[in-house]
């Protein structure tokens, strides 16, 4: 054998070890594990149903960017429902003093996280069910259109004059969607958690349950009340000048969120 091939072979069994690294990183799928906090916000406000939750993601093998998160909840009378990611915020700092406590938080739009191979990803993501949102902002439009022409003709000077439009066809009709579509029921919820990603991934889909009393439903509908004050609050504020608002307080239950 000559000089020039045992270059050749010299020359290929040093690039030997770099073609294994690319070829097992292209082959290789990241493994991703999810860990939840146990306490859940559980909502109803205008933008409807509400599920909220600090997480954290953990990616082994190699690191994957994730472009959609969502969360199927399931009542044990069958109803079931998707939420979608609409959001989530990471803390950056917390400050504690004898006197208060603070906490710094980023907020990111629901487009993609990455999660670095072998590192955590945590954030609290907010969750929220799109199809009542859609409902809601089609009835929101007509019921605006509706008070922008009786504000054009000039039928809008007072408090009760506003008050009054409650029984227009297209106000009312956005009343009864904030009423009618109240999901939250007595009973034990099924909880599952899926993600989506441009690259290939194994992720084992854990279920998770949680559990809300007649109580915590009496209290989750007040929000209701809160929602039709808070539309009427703005429709005051928009056509009358010295009208001041009222402070709204949403009211959340944090039920235990236990693993199956």
């Amino acid at each position: 054998m000559d000089v020039m091939n045992w270059v050749a072979i010299v020359g290929a069994a040093a690039w030997t070890p770099q073609i294994i690294t690319w070829l097992y990183r292209f082959f290789t799928k990241p493994k991703i594990t999810l860990y939840l906090h146990s306490i859940p916000q559980i909502g109803y406000t205008g933008l409807g149903p509400i599920f909220n939750v600090d997480f954290a993601l953990m990616s082994e093998k190699k690191a994957i960017t994730l472009n959609n998160f969502s969360v199927n909840i399931k009542h044990e009378n069958g109803a079931s429902y998707i939420f979608d990611w609409d959001g989530l915020s990471e803390s950056l700092s917390e400050i504690e003093s004898p006197s208060e406590f603070t906490s710094v938080k980023k907020t990111y739009l629901p487009l993609v996280i990455r999660v670095v191979n072998s590192g955590v990803a945590q954030a609290f993501v907010r969750f929220q069910y799109e199809p009542f949102k859609k409902k809601f902002r089609e009835a929101l439009q007509n019921a605006s259109n509706e008070f922008q022409r009786f504000s054009d003709a000039g039928k809008i000077k007072t408090e009760q004059d506003i008050e009054g439009l409650t029984t227009n066809k297209e106000i009312s009709k956005l009343i009864s969607l904030i009423d009618s579509e109240f999901i939250w029921v007595v009973g034990k919820y099924t909880v599952t958690f899926n993600f989506q990603s441009p690259s290939k991934f194994d992720y084992t889909r854990d279920k998770y349950t949680f559990s809300l009393s007649q109580e915590d439903i009496k209290e989750l509908r007040k929000n209701i009340d809160n929602v039709k004050l808070n539309i009427t609050q703005h429709a005051k504020a928009m056509s009358l000048k010295d009208f001041k608002p009222k402070e709204i307080s949403w009211i959340w239950r944090l039920p235990e969120l236990r693993k199956m």
